[in-house]
């Protein structure tokens, strides 16, 4: 998930955070999405060029097409280009469905959305943001995903189509237990970059290389992937290596992703994300990582994935020659 207010291409994919009410409510166990019949639903300013809808909604069937369909997802496009937005009905339009999906028939939150969460998404298109990101609506009894695009018209073409991609791979993880946030976000980066790849949109190789650049950017000794297993935690305990959030979660993480897939039996990609993922579920990630990667434990992966780290460019790149369909 992207949340951006800075210029592109830095970034950042954040996860949508409780509003006070939301927060008021009892802690639940975490649910899960679900594997569904049901396809997306989308809602769109109908005012804003349709070619950003079909973009995103073409990235999006590419990956239910590999991943399966999970949900229930409901995805927003919103765009102000031309004073779209200005239009009162079609901004309405966006807030009642946004408030209505949410509160799953709370008249008292449905209120307090359309004040709060639904007009700023309103008030953020307006004022010119570039976002794309997935929040997960975890304190209703039936749990949904929402994909937010705010002005994708802002993003570079063809790469629109990989945000997609990553987006709804972040749906897809929603159907198992948490997995690290570097684990979470590489494994939506490299299937954007694989996928992105086969049908032409961005280049696999020269999108793996360009994160191995912006890890090189890390002083040795500020952080380290490792560091970015919770995200939350980290802003909390450390916040001033949230700076590498980029650098670690996304860019470590798309190749830690890789160093696994390569380590495994098969060292295919679409077995990591049909093998590995339900082994998650089944034992949790730390234990899944040593069955599916035959590390011994967490430790040692780490330990040999920074060694890997430590060889030349040249060297890195080496390894994507054994990862398979």
């Amino acid at each position: 998930m992207y949340l951006s207010r800075t210029p592109l291409p830095l970034l950042l994919c954040l996860l949508t955070l409780p509003t006070a009410l939301d927060a008021q409510q009892p802690e639940q166990p975490l649910k899960q999405l679900n594997r569904i019949n049901t396809t997306p639903v989308y809602i769109r300013n109908t005012n804003y060029d349709k070619k950003w809808y079909e973009v995103l909604k073409t990235g999006i069937n590419t990956t239910r097409k590999y991943l399966g369909n999970y949900g229930p997802t409901f995805v927003y496009i919103i765009g102000h280009t031309d004073n779209e937005l200005n239009d009162k009905q079609q901004a309405q339009r966006i807030i009642d469905a946004y408030c209505a999906n949410r509160s799953e028939g709370d008249p008292k939150r449905n209120e307090h959305c359309r004040t709060e969460k639904g007009a700023d998404l309103i008030q953020r298109a307006i004022a010119g943001n570039t976002e794309a990101y997935l929040s997960y609506v975890g304190y209703i009894e039936n749990p949904i995903a929402e994909l937010v695009f705010i002005n994708p018209h802002q993003f570079p073409m063809p790469y629109l189509y990989t945000r997609g991609i990553h987006e709804y791979t972040h749906v897809y993880q929603r159907g198992f237990k948490r997995t690290p946030t570097w684990m979470t976000e590489g494994g939506a980066e490299f299937l954007a970059f694989y996928l992105g790849d086969k049908h032409d949109w961005i280049d696999f190789q020269e999108s793996m290389r360009k994160s191995l650049r912006m890890i090189e950017q890390v002083p040795a000794g500020d952080a380290t992937m490792r560091d970015f297993e919770d995200v939350e935690k980290l802003e909390v305990e450390a916040p001033e290596k949230k700076r590498y959030y980029r650098h670690l979660a996304y860019d470590a993480g798309v190749w830690a992703v890789a160093y696994l897939i390569s380590r495994s039996k098969s060292k295919s990609t679409k077995a990591y994300f049909k093998r590995f993922y339900p082994l998650v579920e089944k034992f949790g990630w730390q234990p899944a990582i040593q069955k599916y990667s035959r590390f011994h434990s967490t430790d040692e992966f780490y330990k040999s994935f920074e060694e890997f780290l430590n060889l030349e460019i040249g060297e890195k790149m080496l390894l994507l020659e054994q990862i398979r369909p």
